[in-house]
């Protein structure tokens, strides 16, 4: 008994010695998103304004909020913003046509030089994620005016006032420009409003405590590898649930986000259904909704006349890229790419062959398994593969744990292997074994 009352003591000990900084920082951090972004939606709110002038504000609260945030780097990131709109000007002089592709390249090379022979690696880490949705923003309004979705080249308040707009240029979410300019023009006055700040803002706080203080506790180091891994994997995953649950506090503290009568309409993750996953397919969907439609849009539907597979890979390279010249990031997004791929054609055999409901996606519309989804078969089946994706995420996400001078000069190329061979490699060995399968099938 007593032995039980000194666990819970040292426990409530533990929790709160990290609690309690954990919970300061992140309100700390927190406080300048929200009070810029109100700043935005009550001067847009209540003063009547054009709608370049509401851009221009824009500019000026985004511009501010990222010198306070990342300091000086942040001129990297008008840098980059400056110098996309000029080369868009340019070669909108000439064609209309390929911009998109040709700004596209211009924008990843110019990050992949920064972060190689410019900017210092722990400076380049900080401002890593800023960088990215800069890059996403400026390629989608390059694709955007090839496809002839503007009415007439944005001016370069409009263009500044989006790519470094309070709401989203520290955290993302990536937003079209269209959809931009619609939430500078919706109005609402809501009690609702501040509950959903509050709401999102202590879900937020909650996944943070999660991934600094709870999930490395909860798995001691003795026990076997793999569970080891999945708990390093499971504290990154929260910690991306953190800076998810984060970027929908700062948009709809500027009122972005939210429809006329203050409802919620945006969603960045899904949780639930990345740690109880259907399949790695659904894991990449659920992930980052947001860069999902991006990816899917701006990349995928382009390259998909060359064939499924080309599709998916470009897809799966471009995004590695976009987060830079990083073994472990490209490793991990690329091994994804392959094992997702694997596994959709490995899974519609095998609902082929068995006539099983046991699809990558569930089906939408009316089943026409023999065995139904809630058929004991299926319930199997699917089980099985959850178990298997699971695995993965365990297995590719256990290389993000690391000590904090890690986390702040990048991670190494010896750094992922090591990591993986402690693994024996299994989750690309698994592939392998079930492509060869499916080719057999």
């Amino acid at each position: 008994m007593e032995e039980d009352e000194e666990y819970i003591e040292n426990t409530w000990t533990y929790v709160t010695l990290c609690g309690e900084p954990t919970l300061y920082e992140g309100l700390r951090f927190a406080k300048d998103l929200v009070l810029a972004n109100l700043c935005l939606r009550f001067l847009i709110q209540y003063i009547p304004m054009p709608q370049n002038v509401r851009h221009s504000v824009s500019l000026v609260l985004g511009s501010f909020l990222l010198y306070f945030n990342i300091g000086p780097a942040s001129v990297w990131t008008i840098g980059i913003t400056a110098g996309s709109y000029i080369l868009i000007t340019f070669l909108s002089m000439f064609t209309k046509k390929y911009r998109g592709l040709i700004v596209s390249i211009c924008v990843i090379l110019f990050l992949l030089l920064c972060e190689v022979y410019v900017v210092n690696p722990k400076m380049w880490q900080q401002i890593r994620g800023v960088q990215m949705i800069a890059a996403m923003k400026i390629i989608s309004v390059a694709i955007e005016l090839d496809r002839n979705l503007f009415k007439q080249m944005l001016n370069p308040i409009e263009f500044g006032g989006y790519i470094v707009c309070p709401a989203n240029c520290i955290l993302g979410p990536w937003i079209s420009f269209h959809t931009y300019n619609q939430y500078l023009d919706i109005k609402f006055l809501s009690k609702r409003w501040i509950k959903i700040i509050l709401f999102n803002l202590g879900i937020s706080m909650m996944f943070l405590v999660l991934s600094n203080c709870i999930v490395p506790w909860y798995i001691d180091d003795d026990v076997t590898k793999w569970l080891v891994a999945y708990r390093d994997a499971q504290a990154f995953r929260m910690s991306h649930y953190f800076v998810s649950s984060m970027s929908i506090v700062s948009m709809t503290s500027a009122g972005f986000g939210l429809t006329n009568d203050c409802h919620s309409e945006l969603q960045v993750t899904k949780p639930f259904f990345i740690e109880l996953p259907r399949s790695l397919v659904q894991v990449v969907i659920f992930w980052n909704i947001p860069m999902h439609q991006w990816l899917k849009n701006y990349v995928f539907k382009t390259c998909q006349p060359y064939g499924q597979f080309i599709a998916i890979f470009t897809t799966y390279t471009v995004s590695s890229l976009l987060h830079g010249l990083n073994f472990q990031f490209s490793a991990v997004l690329l091994s994804i790419g392959t094992f997702s791929y694997v596994e959709y054609n490995f899974r519609y055999k095998v609902a082929s062959a068995l006539e099983v409901c046991c699809l990558a996606n569930p089906c939408v519309k009316q089943c026409e398994h023999k065995y139904k989804k809630n058929s004991f078969l299926a319930v199997f089946v699917n089980t099985l593969f959850s178990m298997i994706t699971m695995m993965h995420l365990a297995y590719l996400g256990v290389m993000f744990e690391a000590s904090f001078s890690l986390q702040e000069s990048g991670y190494s190329y010896f750094h992922t292997i090591n990591k993986w061979e402690n693994l024996n490699f299994f989750s690309h060995g698994f592939a392998v074994f079930m492509y060869i399968i499916y080719l057999m099938m």
